[in-house]
């Protein structure tokens, strides 16, 4: 037998299925998508929204050590850096959850509920020290997600 599968059809049926989820949810692309052009592009806007915030404005001036992991995010490759700066942002942003929800661009109820108990949730766990790693939190967040 040969290394190929009995089943091709099923592969592509998959990647089919894939695609169209993609395509139908746009924070699911950027989260699942090995393409990383819309991740890109959302981090980039993220950042430039997070350093225009009136959140870090006068007495609550963004510190060089945050403006500098920004930067750092934006221009690495590093997906789980991306992935962790946007679910910060959609915990700590309205206009976060908006650039998701917009336009049906991702399904209202699923980033609502996901914002209001998934991600929550995975927060709290975060700052009880339940994750060892940043890594952990992402993963369980964006499983979180997927699953909805």
């Amino acid at each position: 037998m040969s290394g190929e599968s009995q089943y091709p059809h099923l592969y592509n049926q998959a990647e089919q299925i894939e695609t169209a989820r993609r395509k139908k949810d746009l924070l699911y692309n950027v989260f699942m998508n090995p393409d990383p052009t819309e991740l890109d592009k959302t981090v980039q806007t993220f950042v430039k929204k997070l350093k225009e915030s009136e959140r870090f404005t006068g007495i609550n001036e963004m510190s060089k050590r945050m403006e500098r992991m920004l930067d750092i995010t934006s221009s690495d490759k590093n997906r789980l850096l991306k992935h962790s700066m946007i679910l910060f942002a959609l915990q700590m942003e309205n206009w976060a959850v908006k650039y998701f929800m917009d336009d049906n661009k991702s399904p209202p109820e699923k980033v609502s509920r996901f914002v209001s108990v998934d991600l929550k949730d995975t927060v709290n766990l975060l700052l009880k020290g339940s994750y060892t790693s940043l890594q952990a939190f992402v993963e369980d967040a964006r499983w979180r997600y997927v699953t909805l």
